[in-house]
């Protein structure tokens, strides 16, 4: 029993040491063992563990050109690909596919998305008519009817809106507002006056000259077009929150009647734009509107009249083109690639285009085509033993959290709760969405996707003022991922994370827990970390913390960080710290791990 122990732990240490790096390495065949040949043995462990357990890993596995990193992650994700590379291939060459089926609609949109031929010769003819659109603004009315327009297919930019649960009454499903308007991926970006973000800022500038470009306009007025987008959404980030700011829950919960919106932005048609978005009733609207950032939408009011109508113009052309870019013929496809993928992301060389083309049809048919990947790569026997691992992990948790001893009994009692509420998805949603109204077909991409895409938002606005959908989620079935809805108190684990090298349910128990055993610890803190923790069992913006139990010190922190044998600092530490960082989410995930370590050793099994 004791050899048990020792190799149940020295697995799980190994395989979570490296587990964030990305490094695990497991065979597929049934049974197998960790690869041993991927630790660098010539190092002490005691001295460089890091290097010990990832060494050949890393030696044997450049970074590939197309990818800006590479971990077991990208390899799953690879794999995966490869699966539904067949499902598509299958279905765009179908002759005897049913009408309207979503394989019907699947094959379609793959088929024109691979039919380069096509897009070469098409040019920018697939934007001409919405390009005369814009052109054909005459008034601030036009401007804000050609914006709703655009918004209906997912462009146009000025701000996010979406529908969403009421973070204070998860019940309900309600209308989002949210700052946008910009196009890099943070305010800092436009704002940091140092080295590497003025280059950033003048590549951006160059990029959007280069599309102009591509639009027909000479250089002069491209470079004169960039400056003017660039005003315009530094103007928006000036206005808009940080990341950082965003992490409060309640920074960014603003209820708000119609009429209040309204208020808040005279000078922006609410009717236009929800009139174009089948939002016109205003029952719709009966039990509020979230409002992100107030200050954010102050300022965009004052730039509806402010900025120019020409530069509102560009502003739309600049929208419509860059959305469109990665979707259009290959001149449009290299200078979102140089842009987006290699200044920002440092990714050498595009992905074979059967990559980028399935990337394309999951944007916007994504869970019907997880629906047939979960069908090749997904048995109930995986999910059965999945949810008892997750059972497990919960129930390692829940016995550190009972004899805690910092923690006063009413704050101790509502976490036990919130545990105890916790809803477990595994693999694939129960209810898929119906997309039987879509139509496609074989004569334009960018048609195809547009019209995907004012399906879809339709979808998401059907749910305004209906009972929230238990059974939604937020990620597709062949997604290599997982994640915690604080507003659904739940933690989901689809399909496609659930594959070697982090889960084979005909594998060795301590290969499990070191591969999603780390997943399913990282979700279930979440429930509990800087922004989870403002969240109840119920999926509500409610504190159920004493006052006493809320404060923490730094010095406390510190020492949680500094001593890992001091489980119930660790446990304050994990349920209380206003985190900063990506990085001490994962450490709340290792000091899990750790608890779960404890219960192995003390009954000799999981």
């Amino acid at each position: 029993m004791m050899t048990k122990i020792k190799k149940i732990y020295f697995i799980i240490i190994v395989l979570f040491s490296i587990f964030w790096s990305g490094t695990v390495r497991l065979q597929v065949k049934t049974g197998s063992a960790l690869d041993l040949n991927d630790l660098n043995t010539t190092v002490d462990p005691n001295v460089d563990f890091y290097e010990y357990s990832n060494g050949n890993w890393l030696k044997n596995n450049p970074i590939p050109p197309e990818y800006s990193s590479w971990s077991s992650w990208s390899e799953i994700r690879n794999e995966n690909k490869e699966i539904l590379k067949k499902i598509l291939e299958s279905a765009s060459k179908d002759k005897n596919v049913s009408q309207g089926s979503n394989r019907k609609k699947l094959g379609d949109l793959y088929y024109m998305a691979m039919d380069t031929v096509t897009l070469e010769k098409e040019g920018i003819s697939p934007l001409k008519n919405d390009l005369a659109k814009i052109d054909a603004i005459g008034s601030r009315e036009d401007f804000l009817k050609v914006f709703a327009y655009m918004k209906s297919f997912g462009s146009g930019g000025l701000f996010r809106l979406s529908a969403g649960q009421d973070d204070k009454n998860s019940n309900n499903v309600i209308l989002n507002l949210f700052q946008g308007g910009t196009s890099l991926p943070e305010k800092d970006y436009y704002l940091k006056e140092d080295e590497k973000s003025k280059k950033v800022r003048s590549q951006y500038a160059e990029f959007i000259t280069n599309i102009f470009a591509l639009l027909g306009y000479d250089k002069n007025a491209s470079l004169k077009n960039a400056q003017r987008i660039i005003d315009i959404e530094t103007r928006f980030a000036k206005a808009s929150m940080g990341r950082v700011e965003m992490r409060e829950p309640e920074a960014t919960y603003h209820m708000m009647t119609l009429d209040e919106v309204k208020s808040l932005t005279p000078d922006f048609s609410w009717d236009i734009l929800f009139g174009e978005l089948g939002l016109a009733d205003r029952s719709l609207f009966d039990k509020g509107i979230i409002v992100g950032q107030p200050e954010f939408f102050k300022e965009l009011n004052r730039m509806i009249s402010d900025v120019s109508l020409d530069d509102w113009k560009i502003y739309l052309k600049w929208n419509l083109a860059r959305s469109a870019s990665n979707k259009l013929n290959s001149a449009f496809e290299d200078e979102n690639f140089n842009f987006n993928s290699k200044v920002l992301r440092g990714t050498e060389q595009k992905d074979l285009r059967w990559k980028r083309s399935i990337d394309i049809v999951e944007s916007v048919m994504g869970e019907p085509l997880g629906k047939l990947f979960a069908e090749e790569r997904f048995s109930p026997d995986t999910k059965t033993k999945a949810l008892v691992m997750v059972e497990n992990i919960k129930t390692a948790f829940r016995e550190r959290l009972k004899v805690n001893e910092w923690m006063s009994e009413a704050t101790k009692k509502e976490a036990l709760k919130k545990l105890s509420l916790f809803t477990v998805k595994i693999g694939y949603t129960d209810k898929w969405k119906d997309y039987s109204g879509l139509q496609t077909d074989r004569n334009s991409l960018y048609e195809n996707l547009k019209n995907a895409a004012v399906y879809n938002l339709k979808l998401n606005f059907d749910k305004i003022g209906k009972p929230v959908n238990k059974d939604e989620w937020f990620i597709t079935p062949q997604t290599v991922n997982a994640y915690y809805s604080a507003s659904k108190n739940e933690i989901v684990f689809p399909a496609g994370i659930m594959q070697p090298p982090f889960f084979d349910p005909d594998a060795d128990d301590a290969l499990n827990y070191g591969g999603i055993g780390a997943v399913i610890a990282h979700e279930i803190t979440h429930g509990f970390d800087d922004q989870g923790r403002k969240f109840d069992g119920e999926g509500n913006l409610k504190d159920w913390w004493t006052e006493s139990d809320s404060k923490i010190s730094k010095s406390a922190l510190t020492n949680s960080l500094s001593n890992t044998a001091d489980m119930s600092q660790l446990i304050r530490f994990i349920l209380t710290v206003n985190l900063r960082s990506v990085k001490i989410l994962r450490i709340s995930a290792e000091r899990l791990l750790l608890m779960m370590l404890c219960r192995i050793h003390s009954k000799g099994k999981i």
